[in-house]
């Protein structure tokens, strides 16, 4: 049997950064490939011509579907693939070819994976969007622009291959809705009453922040959509309950979750949304209910958009959250931990699953777990873990978490520096801090102010005295020269000086609390840290209102202490509920 042909079409403008990972996802699934370009002035055009002879220049009109189309009537293959330069597609060359074997499809929805910008653990979005189709089917629609199909019978969906959409940086993201938005607003001058437009329009809106016109949009084009346009319509539905979400209309967002689940009852996003909404409302029990149905019902069918997570991990973390905030320990605990389970890349669960460990057992069995699961593996997982060490009071565990860290400009290096000052391994932090110089990193001030009170702990004070000229030099460290100078005073000689100057104070309570979370193997080690602790407050003691300032200081950290026996004890008590 001789399958049918495929034939890429693209149209494309200024996108050198993005069209060679694209056009090597695809090249060899597809048949032929066509660009049409609309007047891009870098080198696009000629990373085209690498992939295919058959690049076209097209006069731009302010007109997507326009520029497609004349994409498709360059193409001679029986079937089209639309993509986008800043999308990629793995699949191999058969498997494409057996998606369009089927006489009884004129279309082929695919999964559309959008990564949700700023988020470091790579949560998509899935979408599914038309782009597999018969070469007599053309777009519409002069922006967002798709292709219509008479009889949705002849539509079909597959979960594989998928589109993944990559991230573009804001300031293009910011330049294309202008763009969108201009010609949106003269499409619906010329026809107010296609649904598609206005939540278009609403999506623009709604990446502006502009909540307040994005819920107008939506809003109408949820009321013209029919209940079975749920390609369209349930990702309008969502857009909505987060606009109303972010403008502070809870009361409204339940009430489109509640009405719309009852149309839409095996969509799990609705269910998890509505959790939410109560979760923000402090109705922790109603929305672990709400949690546990969006688990329950799993993936919706490929049509609904769906966020990755929202059926699993995603659920998982917040019923972890809401039974905390019941006093639910150990449920608590074993939420977090299904999420983790779930997704190996989904890491928030562990931040609290830690603190939670933290009230039940030693800080070096913690350290263990983390150890065993592998999660100090993963650098910027290691890293917070280590923050979260250092701030609950394990310095010394926290530098364990960043013990992999070889290289002195690797993510981490400075919050290494800390860890190993604090926790008594004073040569070592200093041995660190000079293969960053050597290495002509650019030491932050709390790192220079750190190197010069290690050297005054070693009573190295010649070398102390170096480093202050060098922090001096720096006009921007003029605060914590003064504040460090005065220390190197006091301890080296004894003298008390008057600070005068209240960014220098603010340097002192820094290093003040710092000292105070010391967590050292030898007494002696700790009493140095102690001595520097009463040097400061000697120096703050020559004014009164720094010394206030101090003296309030210390009873923060007291509070901080009694609440985190507190949570500690209380939470424990939690465990046999």
């Amino acid at each position: 049997m001789t399958l049918p042909r495929i034939s890429l079409a693209m149209i494309v403008c200024n996108e050198a950064a993005h069209l060679t990972q694209c056009l090597e996802s695809i090249k060899t699934a597809v048949d032929e490939i066509v660009i049409v370009d609309t007047g891009s002035t870098d080198i696009t055009v000629q990373l085209a011509q690498q992939y295919t002879p058959k690049v076209y220049s097209y006069q731009w009109g302010n007109d997507f579907a326009a520029a497609r189309n004349y994409a498709i009537e360059q193409t001679t293959g029986d079937w089209i693939l639309s993509l986008d330069a800043d999308e990629q597609l793995t699949i191999t060359a058969e498997e494409l070819h057996l998606l369009v074997s089927h006489p009884e499809y004129t279309a082929i929805c695919l999964p559309l994976y959008a990564q949700k910008a700023c988020n470091e653990y790579c949560e998509y979005d899935r979408f599914m969007v038309l782009r597999l189709f018969r070469r007599d089917c053309r777009f519409t629609s002069p922006v967002h622009e798709y292709v219509p199909i008479a009889d949705p019978n002849t539509v079909g969906y597959t979960c594989h291959p998928i589109i993944y959409h990559v991230v573009v940086s804001a300031t293009e993201r910011h330049a294309r809705r202008g763009r969108n938005i201009r010609l949106l607003k003269a499409a619906l001058a010329k026809n107010s009453t296609d649904p598609c437009l206005h939540y278009y329009l609403g999506t623009e809106w709604l990446g502006l922040s502009r909540t307040d016109r994005a819920i107008t949009a939506f809003q109408i084009a949820l009321r013209q959509f029919s209940t079975d346009q749920i390609v369209f319509r349930t990702p309008a539905i969502r857009h909505l309950i987060n606009c109303y979400k972010q403008s502070a209309k809870l009361n409204e967002a339940l009430r489109l979750c509640l009405e719309e689940s009852e149309s839409y009852p095996e969509y799990c996003d609705l269910f998890f949304d509505g959790a939410v909404l109560f979760e923000i409302q402090g109705e922790y029990t109603l929305a672990m209910k709400w949690f546990h149905e969006a688990i329950r019902l799993g993936p919706p069918p490929l049509a609904f958009f769906h966020t990755e997570g929202t059926d699993s991990y995603l659920a998982y973390y917040h019923l972890g959250y809401c039974a905390e905030k019941l006093g639910l320990v150990k449920a608590a605990q074993g939420y977090y931990e299904q999420a983790l389970a779930v997704s190996q890349n989904y890491y928030y669960p562990l931040y609290p699953l830690v603190i939670l460990k933290l009230t039940q057992q030693p800080a070096t069995e913690v350290l263990q777990f983390l150890h065993k699961q592998d999660y100090l593996a993963v650098g910027e997982v290691a890293e917070k873990m280590a923050e979260l060490f250092w701030t609950a009071g394990f310095p010394d565990i926290g530098a364990q978490c960043l013990a992999n860290k070889t290289a002195p400009d690797a993510p981490g290096s400075e919050l290494l520096v800390t860890c190993q000052l604090y926790s008594g391994e004073i040569t070592g932090a200093l041995q660190l801090i000079q293969q960053m110089r050597r290495q002509g990193l650019e030491l932050s001030t709390t790192v220079a102010v750190d190197e010069i009170v290690a050297l005054m702990l070693l009573s190295r004070f010649e070398e102390a005295r170096q480093e202050l000229w060098v922090l001096w030099q720096n006009p921007d460290n003029r605060h914590a020269f003064r504040a460090v100078f005065c220390l190197y005073k006091k301890l080296c000689h004894n003298t008390t000086l008057p600070l005068n100057n209240p960014g220098a104070v603010s340097i002192l309570l820094e290093v003040s609390n710092r000292c105070l979370q010391a967590r050292t193997k030898v007494f002696a080690a700790q009493h140095r840290f102690a001595a520097v602790v009463t040097a400061i407050k000697a120096i703050l003691a020559t004014e009164g209102e720094s010394f206030a300032l101090f003296i309030d200081n210390l009873s923060v950290k007291e509070q901080g202490v009694k609440q985190s026996l507190d949570y500690t004890f209380s939470t424990l008590r939690g465990l046999y509920r």
